[in-house]
């Protein structure tokens, strides 16, 4: 009988002793897994600092072509020529444009980023062109 109560005892222990050991592993696994949900928001929250960083830098490039017109624009105003007029509507047109890409610049998400960039980068692209091209066109008025 004692042997038995010994026998019992032990498988006991043993069995508490499996326990113990099952609960260690699973605080780790807790610990691995709490671990790999910090290091994901750290991941989206560094994504979302450099969506934002380039979002603000293509906004920037926007409102400065943007500016540079307004204030063509205005120089155009003072000069009452048939040309000024002409060149006065092509920049609004142009305009127009750079505030609509604004507009879906600030509403684009991150799904999205990657073709409201192209967009906004073909955007910049044409505008250079057509900046160039209007200096070219208009060359009496930039003196």
């Amino acid at each position: 009988m004692t042997k038995m109560l010994y026998l019992f005892v032990a498988v006991a222990f043993m069995a508490c002793q499996e326990r113990s050991s099952q609960q260690e592993k699973k605080e780790e696994l807790k610990e691995g897994v709490e671990k790999i949900r910090q290091d994901v928001k750290e991941t989206a929250a560094d994504a979302e600092d450099y969506l934002q960083a380039q979002r603000d830098e293509l906004r920037e490039d926007l409102e400065q072509r943007k500016k540079e017109i307004d204030l063509k624009m205005e120089e155009l105003k003072k000069d009452g020529s048939e040309k000024s007029k002409k060149a006065r509507t092509r920049l609004g047109k142009l305009r127009t444009e750079i505030d609509a890409k604004l507009t879906d610049l600030k509403n684009s998400s991150a799904a999205t980023w990657d073709s409201t960039r192209k967009e906004v980068d073909t955007l910049l692209k044409k505008s250079d062109r057509e900046w160039t091209e209007f200096k070219e066109d208009f060359k009496e008025l930039f003196r």
